[in-house]
């Protein structure tokens, strides 16, 4: 009889049969795939089987970032998309042949890199996008090489400046030139990005040879097509004439341009030029994008609530209504500080193919040097020594009145800003014939004390009766009173009664900025009617150009009032600001102003 077993006696059959079966079911299983094709299964079968495969192995993902296409499922392709690859292209750009993008530094997996066939907007002449065209990604990339593209002026008086290819990079404007005589001043153009009353700081804008920028920006980079306006100035120091300044140095480029060449003494002399004929009035491109780099795009923090509602953020303050550049400017894009701060964290150098700068701590800085109409010589040759004469700028203008103290424009510039409004509000673009005058008064009284001047209220109702009466009487025939800034509510409206208006009055500021849309300039309108006029009622002993000078520019004619005593023409008082702690309570003789509306309305009878 066997004696009892212990753990170092012989295995047993039974023992050395499961062993065997057991390692025998590890080695087929672990070489499940190799083991079923030995059997017969063909590979494709196996491929097709999701579940079979889940068994075998985990084939990980493949080089565009997903997985083999037989183990995608309805999730992973709602989640990561249906789209075509092929090595060394951008996934799912659809192309006739793109380049391969290299190995090396990273701005190579960005862009295709490579030479391609024309594009589907290789013969755009429009730079908006729709179903079957636009900008392309290879579009947005540029190889230079050594060859690097130079910066050129195409015009200039001290903060409103037109730059061809301007380079960004890390949050810094690089210009690059072989002649830095040929571009102007950077304290003529910028500021500091941290006080716009100083030049602009070395981060801030920079001057590069071709040499120095082969090294600082490198062989290739992003290209931002098209023009490009830029407003350089933080949210406190904008106001509703930015887009009407940056038109205006737009527009420069519909006219016949000048040039200039250097003296030896240093002197710009100013010469014609013909040899831009790129920009002549049937050429000129219309902006793209308009570009705050110091604005916000919210006034305040975000602060995260604990709902699934939380509280509209304010927007930061630009100086333009929202609604105006839907109504006006229908495709241009609006960027803000956080598109800044992406750019420079990209760490990759752009280019932008043409930029109309607004800097207006450059225009204060160089007041003296508004009507040194520039634009940059393209040769020195031949180069005079006399300086053109030209009348020196008026006393007390704004700051965004430079481009219109130095640049000559075509005489209806405006016109399309006021016509594509019109549009937009579906009303005639041709002046109406009148013989009654309507009348616009822009009332602040629902306005905090905060947000302008405000007509004293024991005056405030006097006058909107007698404006009422006058309406009653026949006198003039439509009154509007509108509301200071207008909600979104309520601005299509206010913009209809301001567009129609013959005279549009009410407390002084920003206000009464609206009256840029009044109807047709001139001395007389083509329908006949008098000239639009604007009443600006102010406390005694103070006046600002802003208004005044916006007028005339557009052949409006303009009064200014100090209580019962009127202002017009040669007889305006100096440019004088409020003084501190003076109130913005305006004191208003509605006799007087009800008089001289009653005047401008004979002439429409005469």
């Amino acid at each position: 009889m066997p004696g009892p077993r212990n753990w170092a006696s012989p295995p047993t059959r039974r023992e050395v049969t499961l062993l065997i079966f057991s390692l025998t079911v590890f080695v087929l299983s672990y070489n499940l795939e190799t083991s079923l094709r030995m059997a017969g299964v063909s590979p494709a079968k196996l491929a097709n089987s999701r579940y079979l495969s889940a068994v075998i192995s985990d084939p990980g993902f493949e080089r565009d970032g997903r997985r083999p296409t037989a183990w995608r499922d309805d999730l992973e392709n709602l989640i990561a998309g249906e789209w075509t690859w092929e090595e060394g292209q951008i996934a799912g750009v659809e192309r006739g042949e793109v380049g391969l993008v290299g190995a090396g530094t990273s701005q190579k997996t960005i862009y295709n890199v490579g030479h391609k066939k024309a594009g589907r907007s290789a013969t755009r002449e429009d730079p908006g996008v729709g179903t079957t065209k636009g900008t392309t990604v290879n579009e947005q990339f540029t190889r230079w090489e050594k060859d690097i593209p130079k910066t050129t002026a195409i015009a200039h008086v001290p903060g409103y400046t037109i730059l061809d290819n301007v380079f960004i990079l890390n949050g810094t404007f690089f210009l690059v030139t072989e002649d830095p005589l040929s571009l102007p001043r950077l304290g003529a153009i910028a500021s500091s990005g941290l006080n716009p009353g100083h030049p602009p700081r070395l981060q801030d804008w920079r001057i590069l040879t071709p040499e120095e920028a082969t090294v600082i920006l490198g062989p290739f980079g992003g290209h931002i097509k098209h023009v490009t306006w830029l407003s350089t100035e933080p949210a406190n120091a904008q106001d509703p004439y930015t887009l009407f300044s940056l038109f205006r140095t737009h527009s420069y480029l519909a006219t016949s341009h000048q040039s200039t060449t250097i003296s030896s003494s240093g002197l710009r002399v100013i010469s014609p030029d013909s040899t831009n004929s790129d920009l002549g009035s049937g050429s000129v491109p219309p902006p793209v994008r308009l570009w705050f780099p110091r604005i916000p795009t919210f006034a305040g923090p975000h602060v995260p609530v604990d709902n699934a509602h939380p509280l509209p953020r304010a927007r930061s303050y630009n100086g333009l209504h929202p609604m105006l550049l839907k109504a006006a400017f229908p495709t241009i894009e609006v960027m803000y500080s956080e598109d800044w701060q992406d750019f420079a964290d990209m760490q990759l150098p752009y280019v932008l193919e043409r930029v109309v700068i607004a800097d207006r701590g450059a225009a204060e800085r160089n007041s003296a040097d508004w009507t040194s109409k520039w634009a940059p010589a393209p040769s020195r040759a031949g180069a005079s020594d006399e300086l053109r004469k030209r009348q020196g700028a008026e006393d007390g203008l704004p700051a965004w009145a430079a481009p219109f103290v130095g640049f000559d424009v075509p005489e209806d510039w405006w016109a399309p800003v006021r016509a594509a409004l019109l549009s937009y509000l579906g009303l005639p673009t041709e002046p109406e014939q009148k013989e009654k005058p309507v009348v616009t008064f822009v009332s602040m009284q629902e306005e905090p004390y905060e947000a302008g001047a405000h007509i004293r209220t024991e005056d405030h109702p006097e006058l909107v009766d007698g404006l009422q009466k006058l309406q009653r009487e026949g006198v003039i025939s439509e009154l509007h009173i509108v509301r200071a800034n207008g909600t979104k509510e309520n601005w299509d409206e206010r913009m209809r009664a301001i567009t129609r208006s013959d005279i549009m009055l009410g407390a002084f500021g920003p206000n009464l900025a609206d009256s840029l849309f009044m109807h047709a300039s001139g001395a007389t309108s083509q329908a006949g009617t008098p000239a639009p006029l604007l009443m600006e009622f102010y406390p005694s002993g103070t006046f600002l150009k802003d208004r005044e000078f916006s007028a005339r520019t557009l052949g409006m004619r303009y009064m200014a009032w100090w209580e019962a005593r009127k202002f017009s023409g040669a007889s305006l008082p100096p440019v004088m600001g409020l003084r501190n702690g003076q109130s913005q309570w305006v004191t208003v003789d509605a006799s007087a102003v009800l008089q001289e509306i009653r005047a401008e309305a004979r002439r429409f009878s005469t």
